[in-house]
């Protein structure tokens, strides 16, 4: 069976829809990382915690940056709604 083009297009929405959820549960987790929840583990308890946070930061950067560009072509695409949604 072929590729469809409505196949692609609903892979497409998909994926828009993981990349938003992505974007909105890392900006939630990283609020709270700056909120307090840095200091709750003492040095090198999990020592992959802080660069995964440093990666949470950059993806969050990354879609923010030059007027959200990014983030606005994955919501663009995205039917989903979600807190923090303007």
């Amino acid at each position: 069976m072929a590729y469809q083009n409505s196949d692609f297009d609903a892979d497409a929405v998909k994926t828009a829809r993981t990349l938003h959820l992505a974007y909105r549960r890392c900006s939630y987790l990283l609020d709270r990382w700056y909120g307090g929840m840095n200091t709750e583990f003492p040095s090198g308890t999990y020592p992959d915690l802080n660069n995964f946070m440093s990666r949470v930061a950059e993806l969050i950067s990354d879609y923010e940056a030059n007027s959200s560009a990014k983030l606005n072509t994955v919501m663009a695409v995205s039917d989903l709604t979600l807190p923090g949604d303007v």
